[in-house]
């Protein structure tokens, strides 16, 4: 399973390009290139006091390391990529673990490896994993969180060991992911009704140390504890200042059932048959998906987490199928089986495709090799200013602005990455600016040494 795991993540790695959304270089990985050089445009986040430095922190480590041997710019961010995606290889076992504890039968090892294997391969799930979001360390520790929760639920030898992990990654995914609060509160409320004060105590001991660490960097960095998450609250849902509002439908039908693609109806009755082992897991999504349905602003990331989720239901799902087919058809059992998994993965893949799969990636390209040209001393861009791969892709102490044409008078900017083709390309064409390479859509075009 794992090594389906690396060939599907690294084949969707080298499919994608860009980003799928700003926030991956500008809430992480800019930051963490404004820690390594003091060099970056930090977002009015990083004003407010809305994001934590911890991940930055750890991104600006990772790009240090990277920087030892020669990568860096754009390839140090696609490496930073791949990281997380060969990261996320940790849902698999997890994946596994959870079939396991749903199943509690003689089918359990089928129900693990089905899991393991939707884990693996499942495309909307692993569409997500070389992504530098903040959904992706978390999802694995929220998937981690729910292994510990479901053994604890299930072994009461062993409860109370498995609730100070299941604390201790409940904990760090509230620290990174506010929002993932309501992916834990089923688990923990099953506890709590399970175990009583026994679960309030060996929980909050887990928990005690990734609080108090970014308690503590928020008291550091923004000078109150818990600063972070404080602002984060009092923004999105107190204020409620959210410029993007879609209909309450909007993760029903575009981030759930198109995403399924053409087969959607046979993928729902994969992961409904064994409804009876698996009901609490899909509660544990079903509460955050119509709870985050109520707020105006959303985003098929907010809800990544329910991907991994999906990939524990259908293969837990396909083993009931895969048992039932061969008890009836001992020949052909496993083959209807597999043709029936074989065409939930195809569908999933065909109702992701329209996801944006190379967004900027010419911008990203032309950033990179703007960064590379010694004369370089000034980058304008297209589009607005966090469309881009920001300083850590450009990877040079120079200035970038959006695209205006009278900035095309300023000394400092002597290079555009425009779309071809566009008026604003064709206007600096015909000031005498040369087309120095293009790259997707992104043409570079160079200032004139003769132009005034």
């Amino acid at each position: 399973m794992v090594a389906l795991g690396i060939a599907a993540r690294v084949l969707v790695w080298s499919l994608s390009g860009g980003f799928h959304h700003p926030d991956e270089i500008f809430q992480y990985l800019e930051p963490a290139h404004y820690l390594r050089t003091g060099h970056a445009w930090l977002p009015w986040e990083f004003s407010r006091g809305l994001r934590s430095w911890v991940p930055p922190a750890y991104y600006a480590a990772l790009l240090e390391v990277l920087s030892w041997t020669g990568c860096t710019g754009l390839a140090a961010q696609r490496a930073v990529a791949l990281h997380n995606a060969l990261l996320s290889l940790l849902l698999i076992p997890a994946a596994y673990r959870i079939g396991l504890a749903l199943a509690q039968d003689a089918s359990a090892k089928s129900a693990a490896r089905w899991s393991s294997l939707f884990a693996a391969v499942l495309p909307a799930l692993v569409y997500f994993t070389p992504h530098t979001l903040i959904g992706v360390p978390s999802m694995i520790a929220l998937a981690w969180g729910w292994v510990f929760w479901l053994e604890a639920r299930r072994d009461d030898s062993g409860a109370n060991s498995k609730m100070v992990w299941c604390g201790l990654l409940f904990g760090l995914v509230g620290s990174l992911r506010v929002i993932l609060g309501f992916h834990m509160l089923v688990p923990l409320v099953d506890l709590l009704w399970r175990y009583r004060v026994r679960a309030i105590r060996y929980l909050t001991l887990g928990a005690l140390a990734p609080v108090v660490l970014f308690g503590l960097v928020d008291w550091v960095t923004w000078g109150s504890w818990f600063h972070t998450t404080i602002e984060y609250v009092r923004y999105n849902y107190l204020e409620g200042a959210r410029e993007i509002s879609r209909p309450w439908y909007f993760y029903l039908t575009d981030t759930h059932w198109r995403a399924m693609g053409p087969a959607a109806v046979v993928s729902v009755l994969v992961a409904l048959v064994s409804w009876r082992r698996t009901w609490v897991l899909m509660l544990t999504i079903l509460v955050p998906t119509v709870a985050l349905s109520t707020v105006g602003y959303k985003a098929h990331r907010l809800l990544m987490v329910n991907w991994f989720a999906l990939a524990v239901l259908l293969g837990v799902g396909m083993s009931t199928i895969s048992n039932r087919a061969g008890r009836r058809w001992p020949r052909r059992g496993a083959l209807a089986a597999t043709l029936i998994a074989a065409l939930v993965v195809a569908s999933n893949a065909w109702g992701i495709s329209n996801w944006p799969w190379t967004w900027r990636r010419g911008v990203f390209r032309a950033q990179d090799f703007v960064g590379r040209q010694d004369d370089a001393t000034g980058l304008l861009l297209d589009g607005r200013r966090h469309l881009n791969g920001g300083s850590v892709v450009l990877n040079r102490p120079i200035p970038q602005a959006e695209f205006r044409l009278h900035r095309t008078q300023e000394s400092p900017f002597n290079y555009a990455a425009l779309r071809d083709a566009s008026p604003e390309a064709n206007a600096l064409r015909h000031r005498g600016w040369s087309t120095e390479a293009t790259f997707d859509d992104i043409v570079v075009l160079k200032r004139s040494d003769s132009e005034p």
